[in-house]
């Protein structure tokens, strides 16, 4: 009896080679169409009164775009809408006439983060008082009543910060009341809690 030794089978080799190749050229490929189907840079122009709401995407705002809102004497331009950031924060510029500012307050869910641009601004938390140059950030968690002011002869300006995003709309619902007329202080103290907002007396 011839017993025949066992021979390699490279037909079935070069095949099995051939079907690797093949699922790992399958995988890059859907790798490569998993990486191509991620959301592209978007212009956050927020004029537009529908931003988009998802914040899964970077984006970027030109400088002179923006939604305006004239309140207690101040010039205020929403540059980033809570509603692009998924409600992670907001961001306004605030154009402070000389000695103007709003009245004391305190905002029940926001903290607000100031970063002066232009100016000289005096801003009052608690029973503290600083002044603040351009380039001074000020931070004012939630809870605490506060204010500010231009001290300076010039216009001064400031970037404010909220976290969470969505104060904004207080701004959008008081800049709608007439302008031809002094504002109903319990029509804005009426808006105001809608947001958390309570307006203060001042200390004597």
């Amino acid at each position: 009896m011839t017993i025949r030794p066992n021979l390699f089978d490279f037909s079935r080799y070069f095949s099995l080679r051939r079907l690797c190749w093949a699922a790992i050229g399958v995988v890059i490929t859907l790798v490569i169409l998993a990486l191509g189907s991620r959301p592209p840079l978007t212009w956050a122009d927020t004029t537009d009164v529908n931003p988009p709401a998802s914040a899964s995407a970077p984006f970027w705002v030109d400088s002179d775009a923006g939604t305006t809102w004239h309140i207690f004497g101040l010039e205020i331009v929403g540059k980033v809408m809570g509603s692009q950031t998924n409600g992670a924060y907001s961001v306004v510029i605030s154009n402070t006439p000389p000695k103007g500012g709003p009245p004391l307050h305190v905002h029940e869910h926001e903290d607000e983060l100031f970063y002066i641009l232009k100016g000289t601004y005096e801003f009052r938390f608690g029973d503290e008082t600083v002044m603040a140059n351009p380039g001074d950030l000020v931070h004012l968690p939630a809870h605490i009543p506060h204010t500010f002011r231009n001290i300076g002869s010039e216009p001064g300006m400031a970037m404010n910060t909220m976290t969470p995003g969505g104060f904004e709309q207080f701004f959008v619902e008081i800049d709608q009341l007439p302008k031809d007329q002094p504002l109903d202080r319990s029509q804005v103290a009426a808006i105001a809690s809608r947001y958390g907002l309570q307006f203060l007396p001042e200390s004597p």
